[in-house]
């Protein structure tokens, strides 16, 4: 499954995208999106019904923490390598470079979490359920370099099958090591951090199958200087850093606001609904805006670099419109579904409710998604840094000092205003980097046809 996703014509001064191979791709690694959400979402509620939802909710406490490391580890040697090599081409020194960056940010990550670990016993219960992760993190640094490398040059199929064979790993060791086990989630961390070995692996080889022993094409270039790695890759890994830091501390947080309405065991029960039942189902046709984002960041990457206004103005308004025609009807969909979805995946329909309220927070979260992406291709990932921080900073204060006084609905409250704040920066500065207007037909009329399926789904289903 190797595909090569766009060619260089010129049309009107422009990179033109082979429409049928980056269907192809696309379709793939929507494809692929897709199991890996539904797996995912399955294994949830297998965890749930496996060991309750109290033990689900501090599951994913652990995981909100351990996603500084990955984020640390894997966001800057990932975008670095799609960026340098869309714009520059497949070098191996840059890709070593991205790679030795990232090695050196999981290290650092590592040793971080390791320290911390006991000082988080009270939130997470005991240290070795987070310390066992901790060896994942370089292999994930390895990974993202090397997808990285593997979609900017067009070639999907090898990071598709990696992350199917982490996922798969990991579901099925799961499966092998928990039932009966006496430390249950430790056995679940083991699992994860087993998986992403494996998926390393399985890139690594398929990394020096298609690159390690033929010899670059073409006139040797200069790889890109270090300074370079590091100015695209800095900012990106300092954003996601700190905000992945400001969520965890956001996510240790929530519970406890929680608990002064409802005790300690019921908050956790309630985080684990809404952070482990809730916005998994909410995020799940995000599939196909998640495929469109990794092929269109190369894409727009390239235009920017040989400076195509007009290429640029056409695939921005166009990934516009279609994402907020997507996320309206997906909006109304999983309003009208939410009892029905509750029951097919966790086999009850605790969080339908919660879903249902929440289901209007779609079009903002995936055109904030979508926007994000397109802004990090324009080189405005300074930007995208500047808007995830103040809105982390903003949410732990709301954690802190206004969720204990109004429990779940201001968790619920702070989701929504955290989701507009964020998609107004993101929103307003695309308009002005990429140049583009946008029509108020292009919100108006697919909220109205959601409206509308929604009453109309409302009359057959319960």
């Amino acid at each position: 499954m190797q595909y090569r996703w766009y060619r260089r014509t010129k049309v009107q001064g422009a990179v033109k995208i082979n429409r049928r191979t980056f269907l192809y791709s696309t379709c793939w690694l929507t494809l692929e999106s897709t199991i890996l959400r539904l797996s995912g979402i399955w294994m949830r509620g297998w965890i749930c019904e496996t060991l309750g939802s109290v033990q689900m909710g501090r599951y994913q406490l652990i995981f909100s923490v351990f996603a500084l490391g990955v984020v640390l580890s894997a966001s800057g040697a990932n975008f670095a390598a799609t960026r340098l090599t869309a714009e520059h081409g497949y070098n191996r020194r840059t890709l070593r470079r991205c790679l030795l960056l990232g090695l050196l940010v999981s290290g650092i990550a590592a040793a971080g979490l390791y320290g911390c670990a006991p000082l988080l016993s009270p939130f997470l219960g005991n240290p070795a359920s987070l310390r066992i992760l901790i060896p994942g993190l370089p292999c994930i640094a390895v990974s993202a370099a090397l997808k990285g490398c593997f979609v900017a040059e067009g070639h999907t199929g090898a990071p598709i099958a990696a992350e199917l064979l982490e996922q798969g790993t990991g579901i099925g060791l799961s499966l092998l090591l928990v039932p009966g086990s006496t430390a249950p989630l430790t056995m679940l961390m083991l699992a994860s951090t087993l998986s992403e070995g494996c998926a390393c692996l399985f890139i690594a080889a398929a990394y020096f199958h298609r690159y390690g022993r033929k010899p670059q094409r073409g006139p040797q270039k200069a790889p890109v200087q270090w300074k370079e790695a590091v100015r695209i890759g800095g900012p990106v890994t300092t954003g996601t850093g700190l905000r992945s830091l400001l969520f965890s501390l956001e996510n240790l947080l929530i519970p406890r606001g929680l608990s002064t309405h409802t005790g300690a065991e019921n908050a956790l029960a309630q985080y684990g609904l809404v952070q482990g039942m809730v916005l998994p189902i909410l995020q799940f046709p995000s599939a196909l805006l998640f495929a469109a984002i990794t092929l269109l960041v190369p894409e727009l990457a390239r235009c920017c670099a040989r400076h195509f206004t007009k290429r640029i103005q056409l695939v921005t308004s166009r990934a516009f419109r279609l994402t907020l025609c997507f996320s309206f009807a997906s909006a109304a969909l999983i309003a009208a579904f939410a009892f029905p979805l509750c029951h097919l995946f966790y086999r009850n329909t605790q969080g339908a409710l919660l879903l249902r309220v929440t289901a209007p927070l779609l079009p903002l979260m995936y055109v904030d998604s979508v926007v994000d992406g397109m802004l990090k291709g324009l080189d405005q990932q300074t930007w995208s840094l500047f808007c995830n921080l103040t809105d982390s900073c903003m949410r732990v204060l709301w954690c802190a000092f206004v969720l204990p006084y109004l429990g779940l609905p201001g968790y619920i409250l702070m989701l929504f205003l955290s989701e507009i704040y964020n998609a107004a920066l993101s929103i307003s500065r695309l308009l002005k980097v990429a140049d583009v207007e946008i029509s108020p037909i292009w919100v108006f009329l697919p909220a109205g046809g959601a409206v509308l399926l929604y009453v109309i789904l409302r009359q057959f289903v319960p």
